[in-house]
């Protein structure tokens, strides 16, 4: 019931959204309408960093308290993440090729982020190759925590190296009015409802696809 409630809420905040991103924002003065790509470019990259946070707490916590639902989360967590750094990634490009010529640039941010993306694959790639459920949960949140650190190299890429990247709340390259501020952080809104109900979901499903392997495991003890 929870969830159906977050999704209407989610549906709502995600039409009104993206009506603002796409008709009531107006065009800017620079990139015409080109730069609305960065409403869903910056969503996609909030989240995405917002995803690895929570896996990353998410871990910690299992290693502290040995509780298998952390675990599940800090796993949810990790794909979301995956998902949405996917989208940042290819609307970054998709920007890239229309404002410096190429959809590849090697650029600081690009190129930490894809760093970062790769990182988590590595995550989610040990959690499907181990077979002890105990083994794959304890290996997959140190190393979760040890991946978090390509987060803050990624987020930081664009304030401390040269970058092309422009820095959208405070950047020449994109001039923002108040209304497509008050856009962008109304996407961020929707986006963040959105991932609650997709991480809430993913959750449940786990943990009944965790009670029946459990419950399959047993029969076959039991029939053994």
């Amino acid at each position: 019931m929870k969830r159906d409630i977050i999704l209407c809420i989610a549906v709502a905040a995600s039409v009104v959204a993206s009506y603002a991103a796409f008709v009531w924002a107006p065009s800017e003065a620079t990139t015409g309408d080109l730069y609305r790509i960065v409403y869903v470019h910056v969503a996609s990259a909030w989240i995405c960093y917002v995803a690895f946070s929570l896996s990353l707490i998410a871990s910690i916590a299992f290693l502290a308290k040995r509780k298998h639902a952390y675990d599940r989360i800090a796993e949810m967590a990790a794909i979301l993440g995956l998902a949405y750094g996917a989208v940042a990634l290819i609307s970054g490009s998709i920007w890239a090729e229309a404002t410096w010529g190429a959809y590849w640039n090697w650029d600081p941010r690009e190129t930490t982020t894809l760093i970062l993306w790769i990182a988590y694959m590595g995550y989610v790639s040990i959690k499907h190759s181990i077979g002890s459920i105990e083994k794959k949960a304890v290996i997959g949140a140190v190393y979760n925590i040890l991946a978090f650190s390509t987060v803050p190299l990624s987020y930081l890429s664009i304030l401390l190296l040269p970058t092309l990247h422009p820095q959208v709340l405070s950047s020449s390259e994109v001039a923002l009015t108040t209304s497509m501020l008050a856009t962008l952080m109304l996407n961020l809104l929707a986006a963040s409802i959105f991932f609650v109900y997709l991480l809430t979901t993913a959750s449940t499903v786990g943990s009944l696809e965790n009670r029946v392997n459990t419950l399959l495991y047993e029969k076959g003890e039991g029939g053994a």
